[in-house]
């Protein structure tokens, strides 16, 4: 009974929800406008994690005059010397979120810091905010979550850093979609509950964070047959979602704002799911390649089955490309995050594809090893939790401009 239960909550929100806010997705963009500034500061949390890199710069001193004065400079500095340099703290800010805790996922700032840390660390600007949050953040979780050793207590934060990066991927999306500097904003008065109400946000995560769990409760199952079911039930949906977000990027990719560069060049393809991105690469998005094999020289039934699927929900890409031209004609995209933009949509896009190539091969080839199979429910777990979260952005009546910060001290 409880392994029917995540197979069918998997299956039924997936098709009720996922596709909804897809093209929803798009049509609330689309519409949505930057709120004014909150009269009251919202609650905010603070974690810190130590970086392991810090450039200290010398304090500057008057010369020294004499010989005493010059050997006592040269034994400071000498003591100076043979001390470790001080560790900079890289501190992660979070603007008030609808909702941080959930059936599937724990928001937790301590958690976050310490890919923080990495990104510092690995020369990421602490500055951009975007790039980490929206970009480094959710990819670095969803590897993660692709891996074959995340346990049930990571899986659960993995996914609130995708909430995370969601939630205020969407507000940025709804602030950036169009070029807003030349007009004041404005609230949207439908986008903000009552106080002690849920807020549609709210909501749609909450609804998200159900399918998540289901698909959670899955790849945690003792049986074979639970996560090869649930894995083959995602596969339609898994296609339509991605058909829909190569339109969408296609889109994207063939207007560019006036006077910024194309980026057409950064999507190669093959065929339907034979794509690669240079724009936002990414270790995942090749992961599951061999199945792409498997498609053209279908070796059972069960690949045959997977082959006339991708088949017939290719042409979900059509929907993809009619609802954002019909955005783009609206007046364009922003110059100023337009790369930004085009950089975080190619990631989605490839998180996409190495679900449902990875959601295949766990149903056709995984009688035997389960690994890939609930490899594949985690990422799709990850991937639903940070589409339902942007949803949740977009239709959020946070202030113009909210997003998550890295302070390094």
């Amino acid at each position: 009974m409880v392994a029917a239960r995540h197979v069918g909550r998997a299956g039924g929100l997936a098709v009720a929800l996922g596709l909804g806010a897809a093209v929803l997705s798009g049509a609330a963009a689309a519409g949505a406008s930057p709120d004014s500034k909150s009269s009251e500061p919202a609650p905010s949390h603070t974690a810190s994690a130590q970086s392991a890199r810090h450039s200290a710069k010398p304090h500057r001193t008057a010369a020294p005059t004499t010989r005493a004065a010059r050997s006592q400079s040269a034994s400071a500095a000498r003591r100076s010397a043979s001390k470790p340099a001080p560790r900079s703290v890289v501190t992660v800010h979070l603007p008030a979120m609808p909702v941080t805790k959930g059936a599937s996922f724990t928001v937790s700032p301590d958690f976050m810091a310490g890919f923080a840390v990495d990104y510092v660390a690995g020369g990421g600007d602490p500055t951009d905010s975007a790039r980490f949050f929206l970009g480094d953040l959710a990819v670095a979780s969803l590897d993660a979550l692709a891996g074959p050793n995340a346990t049930p207590n990571q899986t659960r934060l993995l996914l609130g850093n995708l909430a995370t990066s969601g939630y205020f991927g969407g507000i940025w999306l709804r602030d950036n979609l169009r070029d807003t500097s030349g007009s004041a904003a404005s609230v949207n008065p439908r986008a903000i509950a009552p106080a002690g109400a849920l807020s549609p946000s709210a909501i749609g995560i909450h609804l998200f964070d159900a399918l998540a769990a289901g698909l959670v409760g899955a790849s945690q199952s003792s049986s074979g047959w639970v996560v090869r079911t649930a894995a083959h039930a995602s596969v339609p949906v898994l296609l339509a979602l991605y058909g829909y977000n190569k339109g969408y990027l296609d889109v994207v990719l063939e207007n560019p704002p006036a006077g910024v560069p194309s980026m057409q060049d950064t999507l190669s393809c093959a065929g339907f799911l034979a794509c690669n991105s240079s724009a936002f690469p990414l270790e995942l998005a090749t992961k599951y390649d061999g199945a792409l094999d498997s498609l053209d020289n279908p070796a059972s039934l069960r690949w045959l089955e997977m082959a006339a699927w991708t088949t017939v929900l290719q042409t979900a890409t059509g929907a993809g490309r009619f609802v954002w031209e019909a955005i783009a004609a609206g007046g364009g995209f922003s110059p100023a995050s337009y790369t930004a933009l085009a950089d975080l949509s190619s990631a989605y896009l490839m998180v996409s594809k190495a679900a449902v190539l990875s959601s295949m091969s766990a149903y056709a080839d995984g009688d035997g090893d389960t690994s890939v199979g609930r490899s594949s429910l985690r990422l799709q777990a990850g991937l639903w939790m940070w589409s339902g979260a942007y949803f949740a952005g977009l239709a959020s009546g946070a202030p113009a401009g909210t997003l998550p910060t890295i302070v390094v001290s």
